[in-house]
C-alpha cells in the first residue's frame, strides 16, 4: 500500500478549493446586477454550512487523488472518538483519556479523518473546521464567540494528536463574514496554532462583495 502525505494531499485540495469558490462566487455576485453591496453580504453560494464546507473539501481531495495516484485512503466526516466506535483500534485505550483531558462526557466528534485503507493504526490526520458565514455570537445567543470556538477545536486537536490518535492535526478556518466586517480572525487562528504547532489552512474571502471595490 503507497505511502500518502495526508497533510499535502488537503493543502492541494483546499488550494483548488478556495481559488474555485472565490471565482465562482464572483461570478454569482456580478450576474445579480445589485447595486446594494449590504445584500450581497448575506447571500450563500455553495456553502450554506460547515458541513458543506467538508463535503466541498472532500470532493476536491479524491478528485486530486483520483488525476495523481491510486486512492489508498479514506475520508470520514463527523465521527465521535469514542471506544464503541474505535473497538480494536491501535489508540483505543487512548479514547477514555481524550474524553478525560477534554472534560466532556462523551469523545469529541471530529469533522475529519483521513486514514489507510484497511488499517486499524492511528489516523493519517484530524482536522476541524470552523466557517464563519455569520456572526457566532448571534447564533449562540452570546454563550460562544469565534475565538472561544476556535480555541475549542484547537484544544482538541492538540488532544488528539498528544495522545498518538492522529499523525497529524490540521485546523481550517473559512470566513466570508468577519473578514468582510474588517474584523480579523486569522491572526488569531495563526498564533494559537502557531502556538501549539498545528497546521492552519485558512481563506478569508470577500468573493462576493469584490464587485463593489
Amino acid at each position: 500500500m503507497p505511502d500518502i502525505n495526508a497533510e499535502e494531499l488537503l493543502e492541494k485540495a483546499w488550494d483548488e478549493f478556495r481559488r474555485d469558490y472565490d471565482e465562482r462566487v464572483r461570478e454569482y455576485s456580478e450576474s445579480l446586477g445589485r447595486e446594494d453591496e449590504e445584500k450581497a453580504k448575506k447571500e450563500h453560494w455553495i456553502l450554506w454550512n460547515e458541513a458543506d464546507l467538508m463535503v466541498q473539501l472532500g470532493r476536491y481531495t479524491y478528485d486530486h487523488l483520483a488525476r495523481n495516484s491510486p486512492s489508498a485512503v479514506e475520508m470520514h466526516f463527523e465521527k465521535n472518538l469514542t471506544r464503541a466506535n474505535f473497538e480494536g483500534y491501535d489508540f483505543e485505550g487512548s479514547l477514555d483519556e481524550l474524553k478525560k483531558r477534554l472534560k466532556r462526557k462523551q469523545g469529541p466528534k471530529v469533522d475529519l479523518i483521513i486514514v489507510q485503507e484497511n488499517s486499524l493504526g492511528r489516523f493519517l490526520l484530524c482536522a476541524e473546521a470552523k466557517f464563519f458565514h455569520c456572526s457566532e455570537e448571534s447564533i449562540s445567543r452570546g454563550k460562544r464567540t469565534a475565538k472561544t470556538a476556535i480555541e475549542k477545536d484547537i484544544e482538541t486537536l492538540v488532544a488528539i494528536r498528544d495522545l498518538g490518535i492522529a499523525e497529524r492535526v490540521i485546523f481550517i478556518l473559512f470566513d466570508d463574514y468577519y473578514w468582510i466586517r474588517n474584523e480579523d480572525i486569522e491572526s488569531f487562528v495563526e498564533n494559537a496554532c502557531k502556538e501549539h504547532k498545528i497546521i492552519p489552512l485558512m481563506h478569508n474571502s470577500k468573493a462576493k462583495v469584490e464587485p463593489w471595490k
